[in-house]
């Protein structure tokens, strides 16, 4: 019997397993970091979230504290963030448009006279013999009731225009655009009430004069250090007195509170 000597190549089969094991290797590798960069990024993500969210808190903070206290620079507690607020006057010049839809039935008024630090009405009046109020693109009909003070006593006058083909009985047919209103003695304040539709609406002054201010803008900027910032913002108008609210369901003298 012939006995033939056989020998296996065991460096070729080693070789195979090698590169085999440096691509498991490789894709573990590449996997690995892959989700060592998600996990980071997603961290990352998570903390400038929180420093947003931290930085509104303190835009927020800064509006109640100008509120509390008429300052324009807060600090937290521990002086870990801060906000700047801005204040600025709204509707101060020779037009008011608050740029803002108002629906049948709800009412936008505009203030003729001026305002006093603490809020209550002062004695400078709008010096226009007529104010112009418009609108835009509305084809409802406008109810307007107009303040005034004679004397020592404050009086409303209303009047009415239909702008479209659905009418109110006793209003004035108007083609669309403007309609003027005389603003003799003291005028205090316009308010306009669409009926039908809702609209946008806005006034302007007469002769060159202007309007006083309608209260005020407020804007806050949070900030936690250089890391993140956040801007807020609130407009707050001058309220209605009680005797003008019901002044607004009456025609005549009204009497204030």
């Amino acid at each position: 019997m012939k006995i033939v000597n056989c020998k296996l190549n065991y460096s070729g089969v080693r070789g195979q397993v090698a590169i085999v094991v440096l691509l498991i290797s490789a894709m573990m590798l590449t996997l690995g970091l892959s989700m060592s960069k998600s996990e980071t990024v997603e961290i990352k993500i998570n903390a400038n979230d929180e420093l947003l969210k931290k930085a509104f808190d303190t835009a927020e903070s800064g509006i109640n504290f100008y509120l509390g206290t008429g300052g324009t620079n807060y600090s937290s507690p521990g002086n870990n963030s801060v906000a700047d607020i801005n204040v600025s006057k709204i509707g101060v010049g020779n037009s008011i448009n608050f740029d803002e839809f108002v629906p049948a039935g709800s009412s936008e008024s505009y203030w003729l006279v001026n305002h006093l630090d603490n809020g209550d009405i002062g004695t400078t009046y709008y010096a226009g013999v007529s104010v112009n109020v418009c609108n835009v693109g509305f084809t409802g009909s406008m109810e307007i009731s107009y303040f005034y003070k004679n004397g020592a006593n404050y009086n409303v006058a209303r009047s009415g225009f239909n702008f479209g083909s659905k009418k109110v009985s006793g209003f004035t047919d108007t083609p669309p655009g403007c309609v003027n209103i005389l603003t003799d003695n003291s005028p205090i304040l316009l308010v306009v009430t669409p009926i039908i539709n809702g609209g946008k609406f806005y006034i302007e002054a007469t002769g060159g004069n202007i309007f006083s201010s309608q209260g005020e803008n407020i804007v806050s900027e949070g900030k936690i250090s250089t890391q993140a910032s956040k801007k807020l913002s609130i407009r707050r108008r001058y309220k209605l007195p009680g005797f003008m609210v019901s002044g607004m369901m009456a025609e005549g003298k009204i009497l204030s509170d």
